[in-house]
């Protein structure tokens, strides 16, 4: 801890009454770094183990004290670099044996010279006095000794499993996420068989505490970006859609309150929810609402994932019907009234709800893919998402809907969560979007000569791969890129 306080003073005059004083201070500041530590009480001794017997130790108490604000894990192996073995026992001449690494088996030709451990606990095993002969195991409580556990993250009540080797994962004893102090007391116990030889059996039985790392939220992944590159900069008080890259995707913590954020997008200083999901990927939370009932948009490649300049039409209130012209809609009459695409509608997770701007897959395109229904082909490789992002994947695996989806275990309220779908419906022939009812969303991947793959959602389920008609109005959702 640093520690750094000066001041400066200049006497006050005080023989008159307009006299003047002065003063000058300077600032306090100091750092507290994070720290763990770990303590424990003692050893773990049983004193008297009878042939044909069993017990347990003494209780041990073993103490973590941190600081990080995130917390931290305990962990508890056994063995060492010199003793690399799970397994209790002696060599023939009664010494401790610190270099065989036999698997355990009770009926292995040395069962009468070890106490074996054990791994996956039959529930016949689990109670001390139901161990099989030679065994030995551990058991913790978080609870000043009331209950006792065992397995990862105490996953057997009142009873002992066994530790893995020095070199492996830890069993997780304790897993915390917030500063503190925390003890957990610790014993083992034993059976010994009728012939199980006599002299002192020793091992190391290891405790490692590892503080959590600090979540990396988008604002410190665009922020630590700026530092090395000038170009990023805010915008009207928000980092730019435009300025996403891989390496801030890849930065940011996974999905969690940090891992949500708003940037703003710079055609239309528009802000948007966005977030990094469980396949590791970030995307847009909200629907597009580029786009405007009045006016058009001119878009350039420097703003928009597109090879040339195009300009969005401005939108048109009636039904969109069209293959090969561009068409939009920004709000109009639905079944609901009246909505702008700013409207809210139903709808799950941390986005807004905006209803947003409904495209035919012509101006979803940029222009770039309006075939009419006899001539559609490959997939759309330009779109109106901003610079960096595109419209992601539909269809079968690795599909990128899809693999979100199967990121949540094909969980319906998971997956609506994460990707905060609003039921914002679809803009087609008669003029009607069927708000709040379902939500359908265009990939870039065509399905045949009239559908292009999307996802559709509604109150109750989730096609990750529907097909949608290229002349209607759907939603637009955009991927950060991979590369």
């Amino acid at each position: 801890m640093v520690i750094v306080l000066s001041t400066l003073a200049v006497p006050i005059l005080s023989n008159n009454t307009n006299a003047l004083g002065y003063s000058s201070s300077a600032g306090l500041n100091f750092t507290i770094n994070p720290s763990i530590s770990v303590s424990v009480s003692g050893d773990l001794i049983i004193d008297e183990l009878a042939p044909g017997s069993s017990s347990d130790s003494n209780v041990i108490n073993v103490t973590v004290l941190s600081n990080n604000s995130t917390g931290y894990t305990l962990s508890s192996t056994i063995g060492s670099s010199t003793n690399n073995y799970t397994d209790l026992r002696l060599n023939s001449n009664g010494s401790a044996n610190g270099n065989n690494s036999d698997s355990g088996d009770s009926n292995s030709s040395n069962n009468n010279e070890n106490i074996n451990k054990f791994t996956n606990l039959d529930t016949n095993k689990a109670s001390l006095s139901n161990f099989d002969d030679n065994y030995w195991g551990y058991s913790y409580s978080v609870d000043s000794g009331t209950n006792w556990i065992s397995g990862n993250t105490g996953s057997t009540a009142n009873g002992y499993n066994g530790l893995p080797i020095y070199s492996s994962t830890g069993i997780k004893l304790v897993d915390t996420t917030a500063i503190g102090t925390n003890t957990i007391k610790f014993k083992i116990g034993a059976k010994a068989s009728n012939t199980q030889a006599a002299g002192e059996y020793t091992n190391t039985v290891n405790f490692t505490a590892v503080g959590k790392a600090t979540p990396v939220s988008f604002y410190d992944a665009f922020t630590e970006a700026a530092s090395t590159n000038p170009n990023i900069t805010m915008y009207n008080g928000y980092y730019k859609m435009q300025d996403m890259s891989s390496s801030i995707c890849a930065a940011v913590s996974l999905y969690d309150d940090a891992s949500h954020a708003q940037l703003i997008d710079t055609r239309d200083n528009e802000v948007y929810w966005i977030g990094k999901l469980k396949d590791n990927r970030c995307w847009l939370l909200d629907n597009l609402r580029l786009g405007s009932n009045d006016y058009e948009i001119p878009l350039t490649p420097q703003d928009t994932n597109i090879a040339e300049d195009w300009t969005l039409p401005h939108g048109i209130t009636r039904g969109l019907n069209s293959y090969t012209t561009a068409q939009i809609n920004a709000g109009g009459t639905g079944n609901l009234g009246e909505y702008t695409k700013n409207t809210i509608a139903t709808h799950y997770g941390n986005g807004s709800g905006k209803v947003g701007v409904y495209y035919n897959f012509c101006a979803a395109s940029a222009g770039s893919y309006c075939y009419d229904s006899s001539s559609s082909s490959g997939n759309a490789s330009e779109d109106i998402c901003p610079t960096n992002w595109r419209i992601p994947t539909g269809g079968n695996d690795p599909a990128e809907y899809q693999v979100l989806y199967t990121a949540y275990s094909s969980n319906v309220t998971n997956f609506r969560n994460a990707l905060s779908t609003p039921l914002s419906g679809r803009f087609y022939g008669s003029s009607q979007t069927r708000l709040g009812s379902s939500g359908r969303f265009f990939s870039s991947t065509r399905s045949d000569d009239i559908y292009m793959y999307g996802l559709y959602v509604d109150s109750d389920s989730v096609d990750q791969q529907s097909i949608g008609n290229r002349r209607n109005g759907h939603s637009i959702r955009c991927i950060a890129n991979n590369e």
